[in-house]
């Protein structure tokens, strides 16, 4: 065994002194930051099958290859992490190089006529941020609701909507949000996303690596049965929804921070992430019974007072009997998932 493991380091030496070796020569460049070496974790995935074959016993549950292991799943938050943001700064530079349309939007109080930092159709800005505001009247027939939201990196907030059905306010370092709606019966469809763009390249602003600064509140009525379905590029999602009649939820995001807080206010509620790199933390009320269904073999599990009924799936033990249940779906790459009962 003893044997096998110096064929294993010695050939991980001459590989490294392979590259090395190119590089001094300009065979090719090079690049020893960190986040580049940090691309390179599946090499380390490799090298740990290596070490298995080498083991005596054939087994993953060596040291050699749990070592790799240890540092290629760090290094693969990392690198997917940055990935993300770069890709994210890239949607928002693209965003910033536009001229926007001039038509009348009855919900959108944005005038990119008026360099004001105020004026009488709601507009503000300051020399970082713009703000717009949103509004949607609840109706008497409505009885239930669904929300179509897209954005892109920001933090979002939510609370309470007395009187409206739906009520958004934005401060963005860059772009702008539109609204538009419809009634069908009882149901009414609202639809709130980032403003397209047109005639790039008009405004060239390039935000670097200063980051961006965008804040969307969000404020929906506790009335109606809730649709909400969230589509951001990045940004920290955090939600108090116990007081609220969610029947499905859905986020989408590329790198989050979410936290959620379930009620138990229906029957059955359904809530389904699906997310590049996240952090996922759930709270769901001990009245309610849970099932988790999670996807994701180099995912991070926290389940308190949850049993493990097959794989993949958990269950609390109150689920069959259970009158109110919330069933969860998470679907990532690379997250830390935890889920709570209080």
């Amino acid at each position: 065994m003893k044997k096998q493991r110096n064929i294993f380091w010695g050939a991980l030496l001459i590989v490294f002194g392979f590259l090395f070796l190119a590089h001094n020569y300009h065979w090719f460049n090079l690049d020893f930051s960190f986040r580049e070496v940090a691309k390179f974790w599946p090499l380390m995935i490799v090298l740990a099958g290596v070490a298995v074959f080498f083991s005596e016993k054939r087994t993953i549950f060596n040291a050699t290859s749990a070592l790799l292991i240890a540092f290629a799943v760090p290094l693969a938050i990392y690198s997917t992490t940055s990935n993300v943001v770069d890709r994210v700064r890239d949607e928002v530079n693209d965003d910033l190089n536009f001229h926007w349309d001039d038509e009348d939007d009855d919900h959108n109080n944005y005038d990119d006529n008026d360099d004001d930092s105020y004026n009488d159709d709601g507009y503000t800005s300051d020399s970082n941020r713009t703000e717009q505001e949103f509004n949607v009247k609840l109706e008497p027939e409505i009885t239930e609701a669904a929300l179509d939201f897209s954005g892109g990196a920001a933090e979002f907030h939510l609370e309470d909507s007395p009187v409206n059905l739906f009520e958004a306010k934005t401060k963005l370092s860059g772009g702008a949000y539109k609204l538009s709606e419809q009634k069908i019966g009882s149901l009414h469809d609202i639809e709130f996303s980032m403003k397209s763009k047109k005639n790039k390249g008009d405004m060239d602003i390039n935000l670097g690596n200063k980051g961006i600064n965008n804040d969307v509140y969000l404020k929906l009525n506790k009335k109606p049965l809730w649709n909400i379905d969230l589509n951001i590029g990045a940004g920290d999602v955090k939600f108090d929804l116990s007081s609220y009649k969610v029947k499905n939820m859905d986020i989408n995001t590329g790198a989050a921070s979410i936290d959620l807080k379930l009620g138990d206010l229906v029957t059955e509620s359904k809530v389904k992430v699906k997310s590049g790199v996240a952090k996922v933390e759930i709270l769901v009320p001990k009245s309610a019974a849970c099932q988790i269904v999670m996807d994701g073999a180099l995912n991070a599990k926290d389940f308190d007072d949850f049993s493990k009924v097959s794989s993949g799936k958990w269950q609390t033990d109150n689920f069959d009997k259970a009158a109110n249940k919330i069933y969860i779906s998470v679907e990532s790459g690379l997250s830390a998932v935890k889920v709570k009962r209080y």
